[in-house]
């Protein structure tokens, strides 16, 4: 009886064995995923107030639709086709992006092709107001611009160091996509030190699959920690999931001298 007790015991003490060593730790694995969770309502709670939506105003005057002015110059029909191309339009043309304020003083970094050849800048800040920016310095080569808004006490985002980025860390985005405001995205680092991209007179691009569409242009790219690593650029028309940031430490070398 007791040998049979004995083997009962042993049966019963292998099998938990058994199951504790190939049933997965469920308790661990929640409080890891719950954490990683954690972590990115932390950053979008910490760097949202520092990312704003930029409204880009210009007037251009354009000719209506039909031949070009001067088609019928020197003919018999010139005056004729002249009174039907009517008079020229005016046109209020209005380019989004983003922008990550960097110093309380109200200073905004973004790309110098959301804010090229604006007549007015518009500033719309997480709180909800509008201000008027002004446009302090730009970069077309390295497509940096910093932009002033005569707002103190802004919350600025902290600036990380982007030689220290390594391909498969976490990436965040925050933008304004298609007007979207406070659109945050996640993804990895792919790749660093990206040439001969499109615009990009240098090459240093950080390429990062965090989901990047236009009015993301001039916003944040950032690490775990909430720190900008690099600026959002530019997107691959060639598929989707590749965006590519300028490097943080890239934009700081350029706008130094700008910063009063």
């Amino acid at each position: 009886m007791r040998l049979h007790l004995k083997q009962l015991w042993l049966a019963l003490g292998l099998a938990a064995l058994l199951l504790l060593g190939t049933s997965p730790p469920a308790p661990a694995l929640a409080a890891t995923a719950l954490g990683l969770q954690d972590d990115f309502i932390r950053v979008a709670a910490q760097v949202m107030p520092s990312v704003v939506s930029l409204k880009a105003i210009r007037v251009v005057t354009m000719q209506p639709m039909g031949v070009p002015e001067d088609f019928y110059r020197g003919t018999p029909f010139e005056g004729m086709f002249r009174e039907m191309g009517g008079q020229p339009i005016r046109r209020r043309l209005v380019g989004q992006g983003s922008g990550v304020i960097i110093d309380n003083r109200g200073y905004i970094l973004t790309n110098n092709h959301v804010v090229a050849g604006s007549q007015q800048l518009l500033v719309h800040l997480n709180d909800g107001r509008e201000v008027t920016g002004r446009l302090v310095g730009a970069d077309p080569r390295f497509d940096i611009a910093l932009v002033h808004v005569p707002v103190t006490g802004l919350r600025s985002a902290k600036l990380g160091d982007s030689t220290k980025i390594r391909v498969g860390q976490w990436a965040i985005a925050i933008g304004s996509p298609f007007g979207l405001e406070k659109t945050m995205t996640v993804g990895i680092i792919s790749a660093t030190g990206r040439r001969g991209l499109g615009r990009g007179t240098y090459g240093d691009f950080i390429q990062t699959d965090a989901s990047i569409n236009p009015g993301n242009s001039g916003g944040p790219l950032l690490d775990i920690n909430g720190q900008v690593v690099g600026i959002n650029s530019m997107i691959s028309a060639q598929g989707q999931g590749i965006g590519f940031a300028i490097p943080i430490n890239l934009a700081r070398q350029i706008i130094a001298p700008w910063m009063k």
